[in-house]
């Protein structure tokens, strides 16, 4: 038996998108691991060879020990 109506037509293939440059993206990584790198630990550590660098004033009077 035949039906009174076809069947939909499937929807035309578009092409994808082009890929990123990703050889651009690799180096713009590998540049910033580098200077992460270079910068090391040093970077991290916020202190003088004669103590913190920004001293904390805030509430030095009060309290030092729990329970005083």
């Amino acid at each position: 038996m035949g039906s009174i109506f076809s069947s939909p037509k499937p929807p035309a293939i578009t092409e994808p998108p082009p890929l990123p440059d990703t050889e651009a993206q690799d180096r713009e990584r590998r540049l910033e691991a580098l200077e992460r790198r270079r910068r090391g630990r040093n970077g991290l550590i916020t202190t003088s060879p004669r103590g913190l660098l920004t001293p904390n004033r805030t509430g030095t009077s009060g309290k030092t020990l729990l329970g005083e």
